[in-house]
């Protein structure tokens, strides 16, 4: 499959997080509203104007994640492609949808060195715990004495 191709598939798959990130925004405004009807109709107090969109939806952060998502789908997308991990379309589209979690699980990979040696041993001698004895000044000695 084409480069390019495999780039606009996991850009469109980080869209769709996105959608279905307003998605679930806005079935929790729909929610509220439906709570807030049947509050009303039993005669509970509470507010009297049903909940707005915009309490549940602030579309220019949600537009950025939008962008965000997509950047992360395309780029997730062409390093598994490139590396010929995925093959297919429905899978470009799959990494792109979950290139968030996908991303941050790869960073969390060792490397081949630290796999095959072990972590790193500290070249630097530990700091000391027990703080060191300060000299007093006879003044002040004199008034700790008992």
């Amino acid at each position: 499959m084409d480069t390019a191709v495999v780039v606009l598939l996991g850009a469109a798959g980080g869209s769709l997080r996105g959608f279905i990130d307003a998605y679930s925004q806005t079935m929790a405004w729909r929610s509220a509203r439906r709570e807030h009807r049947r509050s009303t109709a039993t005669g509970q107090e509470g507010p009297t104007a049903p909940p707005k969109l915009n309490e549940f939806f602030d579309p220019v952060p949600e537009l950025v994640a939008v962008l965000f998502h997509m950047a992360l789908g395309a780029g997730a997308a062409f390093m598994f492609g490139l590396s010929g991990q995925i093959d297919g379309e429905y899978a470009a589209i799959a990494v792109g949808i979950s290139a968030p979690a996908l991303l941050t699980q790869v960073g969390q990979v060792p490397t081949i060195s630290e796999a095959v040696a072990g972590p790193q041993q500290q070249t630097q001698p530990p700091p000391q715990t027990q703080p060191q004895a300060q000299p007093v000044d006879p003044p002040q000695a004199r008034e700790l004495a008992p």
